[in-house]
């Protein structure tokens, strides 16, 4: 009888494990889509060009969850990557209906001067950007400048022409104009994460 018991103990204890491995990843699951994102700050108020004609405030757009990229065209990794990630978002959310309607991206240059709106309608079409719910902004030197440090982007240009800006410099923004996340750029960029945090706050 004794081993018998012992037999059957160990019968279940594998299983056991294996029912409370699959509780607990569950339960993990479930909290990690559940969890709201934090209110970081603010998104400021501003008003650029948008290169498909006339100017685009920020805060007009209000009602959409928005994905707000830093760039520049000449820029050599980074930005690029970046760009090319989010347009792989973009079609997950064309998947489920979502990308332009609900939700926004917003890709600010940073280099004005050579970034004209041929050379970003160039880029934007090298990359896949969908302008009907894709804004690419552009300023002056000084509107950029004072955009770039609103958001908190460090920016300096060299006597190149190039740019040394902070690679956090991609933003995840409410209906309600709130920065929700801040997230890496180029190939550390979260993809999956970005994508799974925009759908939470479209179901916000």
């Amino acid at each position: 009888m004794k081993q018998a018991r012992r037999k059957r103990i160990r019968l279940l204890g594998p299983l056991i494990l294996f029912l409370l491995a699959i509780a607990s990843g569950s339960w993990w699951y479930w909290h990690s889509e559940n969890q709201k994102l934090p209110v970081m700050l603010p998104a400021p108020n501003f008003t650029l060009q948008n290169i498909d004609g006339g100017n685009t405030t920020f805060h007009d757009e209000q009602g959409k969850v928005r994905l707000v990229e830093f760039f520049f065209a000449n820029c050599p990794d980074i930005c690029p990557l970046t760009t090319a990630n989010m347009a792989h978002i973009q079609d997950q959310l064309k998947q489920k209906n979502e990308f332009g309607k609900d939700v926004e991206f917003v890709s600010i240059s940073f280099d004005p001067e050579r970034d004209t709106n041929e050379v970003l309608k160039q880029y934007a079409d090298r990359l896949h950007m969908d302008r009907s719910g894709w804004k690419v902004l552009r300023g002056t030197p000084e509107q950029t400048a004072q955009v770039a440090d609103q958001f908190g982007v460090y920016l300096e240009k060299q006597a190149d022409g190039t740019f040394v800006h902070s690679t956090r410099s991609l933003y995840l923004v409410d209906r309600n104009n709130q920065i929700r996340k801040v997230y890496q750029m180029g190939n550390e960029m979260p993809t999956d994460e970005v994508y799974n945090d925009i759908l939470k706050l479209v179901r916000e």
